[in-house]
Order: C-alpha cells, then structure tokens, then sequence
C-alpha cells in the first residue's frame, strides 16, 4: 500500500474518532454506535426513525436495539415519543444540544 493511501485511511480513523468524541459515543461499544448512526441517519433520509427503522436497517435484534436506545435515552442522547397512530411504537429523535 503506498504511504498516501495509508496516509488517508489514518486520516479517516482520527475524524471517526473526533466524531465519537464530539457526540459522546466514546464510552460506548461498537454495536452502541451503529445503532446511534443508524438512527441518526435514517432521521436524515427519511425525516423520522422509530425502533423498527433501526432493528431493519441494522440488523440488529430487537433486544439489542431496543438496549442500545434505553442506554442513550439513560444519558439523554435520545428521545422516545410514542406514536399518535400507534400506541406501540415509538419515534426516536437525537437530542443534539
């Protein structure tokens, strides 16, 4: 590998880090993070995210997922708002100060 390429990849890995950091997802582990950037970006593609969006979009069981969102509405990194429509489902939002 040429030493540009590593170079970027370096380069890549330390933004990754500053966006953890800069979210306060460093204390969580990897799974923690994919569902928060799972969330996160289907709030951008698709204007809203309830539990269901993150269990398909990441595979991730529902036990998992739902874990990982309890752990971020623990810190306040998340809001639940139960569904008008559905009682059962609730909408997640990020909440980015």
């Amino acid at each position: 590998m040429s030493n540009n390429y590593m170079q970027q990849i370096s380069s890549i890995l330390q933004m990754l880090e500053n966006l953890d950091r800069d979210l306060n997802l460093s204390s969580f582990n990897e799974t923690e993070k994919k569902i928060y950037y799972t969330i996160a970006n289907q709030i951008y593609k698709n204007g809203r995210c309830n539990i269901s969006d993150v269990i398909n979009a990441s595979g991730f069981s529902r036990s998992t997922v739902y874990k990982g969102i309890k752990a971020f509405e623990n810190k306040e990194m998340v809001v639940l708002v139960q569904s008008d429509s559905d009682k059962r489902e609730f909408h997640i939002s990020l909440a980015i100060a």
